[in-house]
C-alpha cells in the first residue's frame, strides 16, 4: 500500500506544481498589465515576485516529487533526510489549507488535506519490502 500511497503523492506534488507555476504566471502577468502596486512597490518587482515567488514553491514541490519517486522505485526505508523533507511538505500543505479555507473555501481546503494525508501515509506506512533479518536486540527462536 505504501508504493500506490508513494505513486499517488508524486503525481500530484507534479500536477501541484504545474499548477502554481501556472497560478504565478498569470499573477504576475496580471499586475503587469494592470500596472499594480501595493504599499509603494513597482508593479515590475510585485510581477517578479509572483514569478519568483510561485517558481521556487513549484520547484520544491517537484523536489519533493522526484525525492518519493525515488523512494517508491526502491520500495525501502527513507532516511532521516527523506522525512524532514516529507514533514516540511505536509506542513506547508497545512499552512496552505488554512490559507485556501479562509481565501477560496471548502474545496481547495480539502484538496490540501487530501495532499497532507497522502504524505503522512507515506510517512508513517512500513517499508514494502520483506525483512531480511530481525531487529538488533531481538533474539530468535
Amino acid at each position: 500500500m505504501r508504493i500506490w500511497t508513494t505513486v499517488a503523492s508524486v503525481v500530484l506534488l507534479v500536477v501541484e506544481a504545474l499548477f502554481f507555476a501556472v497560478v504565478g504566471w498569470v499573477l504576475g502577468l496580471a499586475v503587469q498589465d494592470q500596472n499594480m502596486s501595493l504599499g509603494g512597490l513597482s508593479p515590475d518587482a510585485m510581477a517578479d515576485g509572483a514569478w519568483v515567488g510561485m517558481g521556487l514553491l513549484a520547484a520544491f514541490l517537484v523536489v519533493v516529487a522526484a525525492v518519493l519517486a525515488r523512494t517508491a522505485r526502491s520500495g525501502g526505508a527513507m532516511g532521516r533526510p527523506t522525512r524532514i523533507l516529507l514533514i516540511v511538505c505536509a506542513v506547508l500543505h497545512g499552512v496552505l489549507a488554512a490559507v485556501l479555507l479562509a481565501l477560496n473555501g471548502v474545496v481547495a481546503f480539502v484538496a490540501m488535506l487530501v495532499m497532507v494525508a497522502l504524505l503522512v501515509l507515506v510517512l508513517l506506512l512500513p517499508p514494502a519490502g520483506p525483512v531480511d533479518a530481525p531487529p538488533k536486540g531481538v533474539a530468535t527462536a
